[in-house]
């Protein structure tokens, strides 16, 4: 029997104010960052003109606000989409993992290497 687990991870989050270290759940099911808007506006996220429709875990649906951020995980940086919904925790989504050529393992609770920042060249 595999026993999946819950991937946590500690990264930075920097804006136009401040950078910031943030403890996030690792969810391969979310395409974007989530942050709640408190610290959207500490760290002073860039504002986009785009909103995007999400579902929730329970089904709901939502729309919400899309701003442009830079992650650093594990000494690697990118830009990353975040999401504003008032969440209990924070969420690292795929688009930002990928991109900075990491995935989670559930078994260790870690992300591991597998390529270089800013994604795959073809």
């Amino acid at each position: 029997m595999t026993c999946v687990g819950y991937v946590y991870v500690d990264f930075v989050i920097k804006g136009g104010k401040l950078s910031k270290k943030i403890r996030a759940v690792v969810d391969t099911g979310s395409a974007y960052v989530v942050l709640d808007s408190k610290t959207i506006f500490e760290v002073g996220l860039y504002e986009t003109p785009y909103k995007v429709g999400l579902t929730l875990a329970d089904g709901r649906k939502v729309e919400v606000k899309l701003y442009l951020a830079e992650v650093e995980v594990k000494g690697r940086k990118g830009p990353v989409f975040v999401a504003e919904l008032d969440v209990p925790v924070p969420i690292l989504g795929v688009h930002a993992f990928e991109t900075l050529g990491l995935k989670p393992d559930p078994s260790t609770g870690k992300l591991e290497v597998i390529g270089p920042e800013g994604g795959y060249l073809l």
